[in-house]
């Protein structure tokens, strides 16, 4: 007889979910000292929050750690998501990866925060040769500072507010509680590392402290590499046929330090200050000798980099247990994200010159969350409620400077300096029922935004609000299986590219629209988690609704922009739907085989359809399927993993109607490989084998709206086969 590939993952599913209602739970069979790793067993503090187990929770939460991180050799947050069904980053070049996509939804509609602090979202000018001059991303993260990456898939404004339309991303760095132990301590690590795909040196330091009532922590991480490699058959040429990345060299520094005092046994304060900073300069060859106009041909092209990343803030915890609240946690922060490009060239039309592109963004973030636990009989309420707002400044800065005569000429950027406000309130009552079976959580927010371009602009502010609400519940039938459901909303408030992006092209023009409103979802989610000796699963089943999406529309009725005036308008609604399944089955406990063997097993499948057109979505990724294989020996001194990833192709009707000459994103399987091994006490030595068939392929996110004859196609590959090594030591 003859399966289908979704036949046998139906079997699969099919037969742990009768294991799980079938067997004693997991805790019962962990090894010796050492509890097994669980998709199920990990407390998540996005979701509600406040920390919960996940299995308490309504919806697909997923979390990776600083461990699974270490583990996997990450580089970069598209390293730490590529084994998390639903979730992706892409991006390639002189300014590397880009944001989060989760279940179709990127960019500025998924909501990213460090520590609680908002991430501003992308700016990218997206015009031709505009955009290798200038982008603006959210890529200036330390992996190694990170203890977990937190990522709520679906809506999630009835908690977070504006941009968490399609989910949100919350990453919290390490505390000092988080490496030391009981009492007074000390704790100190290195780690160093090389990785092949980029070339790159790691070394980081790691200090923590605990005196009396003082706790301290300092993180400083040093990184030198290139830009990551292309797959290695492409022509090594200049040109823009070149197929090879560019000779482009980056140093990157990262400085994380805390501080924490406890006043008395009811008060704790902090302080928290970080440093990100990425300089970059190289040769762009894949630019030289292209020809975009008579006059303009580019020759002797360079970039010249400057990325950096600061932030400032202040916390405190207060355990009041009084009438109106238990706790009590606030922060106060400041941040500055920065980047600025310089692209130097030569054109006959303009001789020696250079570009300057710098994009700034300023913010002052608040957020007063109160915790109240009440309890009625059998029944107990767990009250979330709070406020937050936050004032944030966005400016562009454009000079042109002949390098001949040394006369530099201001240009006037795509949308002007604007400052933009966002505050709201939010209240969530986690109710626990039926002895704990039963847990239903229901939660409200109020978010008022605001947009007042600066300077002599003459585009008008922009105003608006929204109410977002959510209603989930988990039902436990027994201590090993529960079922969730949950209902959310979500929204997007319109951002400055949208409201104010200004340019004429010549024949074309593009016009402001400061009237728009803000997108909105509804989001619907069915799932199961269970989980016996034998392993874990979770299996999710999710339809979203999409409305008031803002879609550029064209008129060409003026003749003197016979190819159209472009203008934002809130027309646009989608729906996209899926399921995704994830899974870890104990070979050991289930087959006997060798002690501390495992297999694991995630799918994410996701359909979209734009309701208006009736044409897919670009942003919807194909079917992905990862299957695992690992072995932790008894000992805990070493062990490894085998990953196979195989994606599906997206072509033809895959792309939307406007990107139906898009070029094909052919399936793919890549196989990856790590291990580790513990020579003595507190050193730990890792190794993975990365695309180990030195498989050609692309990233559907870095080839969406590029034609198939466009030139460079190779240059949009992803790493050939790759390695890297790391040695951590702790003392």
């Amino acid at each position: 007889m003859k399966f289908s590939k979704n036949t046998l993952a139906l079997a699969v599913m099919t037969a742990t979910v009768s294991l799980a209602q079938t067997s004693p739970v997991l805790a019962e069979t962990a090894l010796p000292g050492k509890e097994k790793a669980t998709v199920l067993n990990k407390v998540v503090v996005s979701a509600t929050r406040t920390e919960q187990n996940i299995e308490d929770v309504s919806s697909s939460v997923a979390s990776v750690s600083s461990e699974e991180m270490d583990a996997n050799l990450v580089t970069d947050i598209q390293d730490a998501v590529k084994y998390v069904p639903g979730v992706s980053v892409g991006g390639t070049g002189r300014f590397g990866v880009g944001g989060f996509t989760i279940r179709g939804m990127s960019e500025s509609r998924v909501k990213v925060m460090v520590d609680g602090v908002e991430q501003p979202v992308s700016y990218d000018t997206g015009l031709g040769v505009k955009a290798d001059v200038m982008k603006f991303s959210q890529n200036m993260f330390e992996m190694d500072t990170l203890a977990a990456i937190e990522v709520n898939k679906g809506p999630a404004s009835s908690l977070y507010g504006s941009d968490a339309l399609g989910g949100a991303v919350i990453m919290r760095t390490k505390n000092p509680e988080d490496l030391l132990g009981v009492g007074d301590d000390t704790y100190a690590g290195f780690k160093t590392g090389y990785n092949s795909a980029d070339e790159s040196f790691k070394q980081t330091l790691t200090l923590a402290n605990r005196s009396g009532d003082w706790e301290s922590l300092l993180i400083y991480t040093h990184t030198d590499g290139k830009e990551t490699a292309t797959h290695g058959d492409g022509a090594d040429i200049w040109g823009r046929d070149r197929g090879q990345a560019n000779p482009y060299n980056y140093s990157q520094n990262n400085v994380l330090g805390k501080l924490f005092y406890q006043v008395n046994d009811d008060h704790r304060i902090g302080v928290t200050g970080e440093l990100f900073k990425r300089d970059g300069e190289g040769r762009i060859l894949s630019n030289e000798g292209h020809t975009m106009m008579p006059g303009y041909t580019y020759t002797n092209n360079h970039a010249f980099d400057e990325d950096s990343r600061k932030r400032v803030g202040i916390e405190h915890e207060w355990l009041a247990g009084n009438q109106m609240f238990d706790t009590l946690n606030w922060q106060l922060n400041w941040q500055e994200v920065k980047s600025n490009h310089d692209t130097q060239d030569h054109t006959d039309a303009k001789g020696n010159r250079n570009r300057n592109r710098t994009g700034k963004d300023d913010s002052y973030q608040f957020d007063a969350q109160f915790g109240k636990e009440l309890i009625f009989g059998s029944s107990m309420h767990q009250l979330t409620y709070g406020v937050s707002g936050s004032k944030d400044s966005f400016s562009l800065n454009y000079t042109d400077t002949n390098l001949d005569t040394g006369e530099s000429t201001p240009k006037t950027p795509e949308i002007p300096e604007a400052d933009s406000t966002k505050w709201g309130f939010y209240a969530q009552d986690q109710m626990f029922l039926m002895d704990d079976a039963l847990v239903i959580t229901g939660g409200l927010r109020y978010d008022a935004f605001k947009a007042t371009p600066g300077g002599d602009s003459d585009y008008s502010e922009s105003k608006n609000d929204a109410v977002t609400a959510k209603l989930g519940g988990v039902y436990h039938w027994t201590p090993g299986f529960s079922t969730y459901a949950q209902f959310s909303q979500g929204f997007k408030a319109p951002t400055l590219q949208d409201l104010y992006y200004s340019y004429t092209g010549g024949s074309y023009e593009l016009l402001p629209n400061p009237d728009l409103k803000a997108e909105e979802s509804n989001s619907y989610e069915l799932g199961i988690r269970a989980e016996n000796q034998f392993g874990s699963l979770e299996l999710a089943g999710f339809y979203n609704d999409y409305t008031n999406f803002i879609e550029e529309r064209t008129d060409t009725s003026d003749p003197a922009y016979p190819d159209g005036t472009v203008t934002k308008v809130n027309v646009g609604n989608a729906e996209i739907y899926g399921a995704e399944f994830t899974g870890m089955l104990y070979l050991d406990e289930a087959f006997n085989a060798p002690v501390g063997m495992y297999s694991r097993l995630s799918i994410a499948y996701a359909n979209g359809e734009n309701k208006d057109t009736g044409g897919s979505l670009d942003t919807v990724a194909p079917l992905t399927t990862i299957v695992g294989l690992g072995y932790d020996a008894p000992s805990e001194k070493w062990g490894g993993a085998l990953d196979v990833t195989h994606v599906a192709g997206k072509t033809g009707g895959d792309w939307s109607e406007e990107n139906k000459d898009n070029m094909d994103a052919p399936s793919y399987t890549v196989v990856d490989m790590t291990a580790y091994y513990e020579p003595m006490e507190n050193m730990m030595v890792r190794g993975g084998l990365f695309n180990a068939f030195d498989k050609k392929y692309w990233l559907y996110q870095d080839i969406t709206g590029i034609p198939a004859d466009d030139q460079g196609i190779d240059r949009r590959t992803q790493p050939g086969r790759n390695w890297g090594v790391s040695l951590s030591y702790d003392f």
